[in-house]
């Protein structure tokens, strides 16, 4: 009992792993006559999506390769009974696979006997050479959108950042952005840039894988190829306004429509396919898409034509411009049935496309994209398309998505208004856009898109300006080290050129004080003039009063005795009743008395002589 136990887990783990490989066997099978790789995929009942899309991809990587490898062992003669898509799952598998053929089934064990042959077999005729297309050796960075949905581009920029992953400098013009996602600069996993067209998409390098990040698994962010956001960002829906999605599953585009929308207005996502509707709706929920109308049906039969103002229209092609879809389907075997699919792809996208424009009265704008690069699915459906609806026209696409060079295929009439995206050059998946709008608006448009001009060309010469002080502050700062430098090694050798400016600095000063300091002196002495002019006067009228003293000493009596000798004459005259007799004499000194009194009265500005005399006078009076 107990080895039993074993055995049926190895059996379980064995059934597994065959049912992954017949999976992938049926899906190739499918898509060989004619089914959509997508819609093939989507319906597959197998889990992990990611693990069967490996399986297949690489089946058709080496698909040419494994043709020659069964031709040439004649495998499938001496293995009989054997599938041959299964057998080409399970020599890629053991061939290139990481993990090897796994199994111990009879039909693995089978095929595992000719590994040394089929590596034989590879050495002789160079096998190798033959692997892949024309676009297995393209350089194609992972994109990632910020579902702003759900986040901010500022939230997952932080936490990048705390993972320590290093953003890049935006590149200002596109041909500067693709030189930087091809530089050696960033084939380091730790590195990103912001897209220059559609800020919230991140750019990493091909290896970054994100399956463990929470943003990631839980939708904040979105692994979405940027050829393929193109289609939303060319559309452009206002918020609040009414859009369609024609073929919307499996929802990528449709989420992104709602997010420049902000959740806005109405959004119809209209599709067929039960299992790719089924997924989108489940898809939508994820993404916190919440103005969206979903609808399982044709939208050839879509009823609602009134509202809608904005379409996208993206139709299941073949899928030709998928780098990683390296299956030829142009090989010579299937040429014929190649060209038989694409004309019934072109019929339905042409038909489609007219719908669409003639249906619905209020549409202002729609856009029609492929994944395709052939043209009879892109530029021979546009140009039919315009030649029966009058109403509308195209607009340069090349011009809205500023810097990006290429455009339709020559030879079409559209081909100069449409957009390509070519893998070698553009660095993501092969896609093709033209938009249509109604020829009424044409006037609004083209002042739509002056004013976006004018605002870039505002914008570019605001960052010149910008530049231009950022260079100047960057030389005044050089400068002012340079002079730093020079200045230090100048202090040793040329102190005494320091010292004598130091020296003239102080002359200077001294020369300013000396003048002010004579302008003092002048001052002073022309005051010490004045005041000697004043104490010579002073002197002089003292000399002057001196000598009156001497000359006349009975003049200069007190004041009191004069008041007394006053009072007393006064009390003199009231006694005496009678006048004094007064002699001839008397009366000739009182008349000169009189006579100098009136001198002095004269000069007594400049002296003070005169005073006494009157006292003289009064004292001749007392004698």
């Amino acid at each position: 009992m107990i080895p039993e136990k074993p055995a049926t887990k190895m059996n379980k783990n064995q059934d597994k792993t065959s049912g992954l490989y017949k999976i992938a066997a049926k899906i190739i099978k499918k898509v060989k006559t004619g089914s959509s790789y997508k819609t093939q995929l989507y319906q597959a009942q197998y889990p992990n999506k990611l693990t069967l899309n490996a399986v297949l991809m690489n089946v058709f990587k080496w698909e040419k390769v494994i043709d020659v490898l069964v031709e040439k062992s004649n495998i499938l003669e001496k293995e009989n009974n054997m599938d041959r898509d299964l057998v080409y799952v399970f020599i890629t598998e053991m061939m290139w696979s990481k993990f090897g053929l796994k199994g111990n089934a009879k039909n693995i064990l089978a095929i595992k006997k000719y590994k040394n042959e089929f590596l034989k077999l590879m050495k002789e005729h160079d096998l190798e050479k033959l692997s892949g297309s024309k676009y297995t050796k393209v350089l194609k960075p992972r994109f990632f959108r910020v579902n702003t949905l759900m986040t901010t581009i500022e939230e997952i920029l932080e936490k990048l950042s705390k993972l320590k992953f290093n953003k890049l400098e935006s590149p200002k013009s596109y041909a500067e952005f693709l030189e930087l996602i091809k530089s050696d600069k960033f084939k380091a996993k730790n590195v990103f840039v912001q897209d220059v067209h559609i800020k919230e998409l991140l750019v990493f390098n091909s290896k970054v894988k994100f399956y463990e990040l929470e943003e990631y698994n839980n939708g904040s962010l979105i692994v979405q190829d940027k050829a393929s956001c193109l289609a939303a960002y060319l559309l452009n829906p206002e918020p609040n306004s009414t859009v369609l999605d024609m073929c919307a599953a499996p929802g990528m585009k449709t989420s992104h429509l709602a997010a420049i929308m902000q959740n806005k207005g109405k959004l119809y996502a209209v599709d067929r396919c039960k299992d790719r509707f089924n997924i989108m709706q489940k898809m939508l929920e994820r993404y916190m898409v919440q103005n969206v109308e979903t609808f399982n049906m044709d939208a050839l039969t879509f009823p609602y034509y009134d509202d809608v103002k904005y379409i996208l229209l993206d139709p299941s092609c073949s899928g030709s411009g998928i780098v990683d879809r390296v299956r030829n389907d142009s090989s010579e075997q299937n040429q014929n049935y190649f060209q038989t699919r694409l004309k019934k792809l072109a019929n339905v996208h042409a038909q489609l496309l007219n719908h669409a424009l003639k249906s619905y009265p209020k549409l202002e704008r729609l856009v029609y994209s492929t994944c395709s690069a052939n043209h009879e699915e892109n530029e021979a459906v546009v140009d039919e398309a315009l030649s029966v609806n009058g109403k509308f026209k195209l607009l340069d696409c090349t011009k809205i998505v500023k810097g990006w060079t290429n455009k339709g295929v020559p030879g079409f009439d559209c081909s100069e208004m449409c957009l390509n995206a070519i893998p070698s050059d553009d660095c993501t998946n092969g896609f093709f856009i033209a938009v249509f709008v109604r020829r009424d608006l044409e006037e609004k448009e083209v002042v739509k898109q002056e004013k976006n001009v004018e605002d870039i060309v505002v914008k570019e010469e605001e960052n010149i300006v910008d530049e231009e002080e950022n260079i100047a502050d960057n030389e005044e700062e050089k400068l002012i080290e340079n002079t730093k430098i020079i200045n230090k090694k100048n202090k040793k050798a040329n102190k005494s050129i320091v010292i004598n400016t130091d020296s003239n600095v102080e002359s200077k000063s001294n020369i300013k004080k000396q003048k002010n300091i004579e302008d003092n002196v002048v001052v002073k002495e022309e005051q010490n003039i004045a005041d000697n002019e004043e104490e010579k006067l002073i002197e002089s009228t003292k000399i002057i009063n001196k000598k009156n003293k001497k000359a006349n000493k009975s003049i200069f009596i007190n004041t009191d005795s004069n008041v007394e000798s006053k009072s007393n004459i006064k009390k003199q005259k009231n006694i005496e009743s009678t006048p004094i007799v007064k002699s001839k004499n008397a009366k000739r000194r009182e008349r000169r008395l009189k006579l100098e009194q009136s001198k002095g009265k004269n000069n007594q500005n400049t002296t003070k002589v005169k005073k006494p005399k009157k006292t003289k006078k009064l004292k001749t009076e007392e004698i």
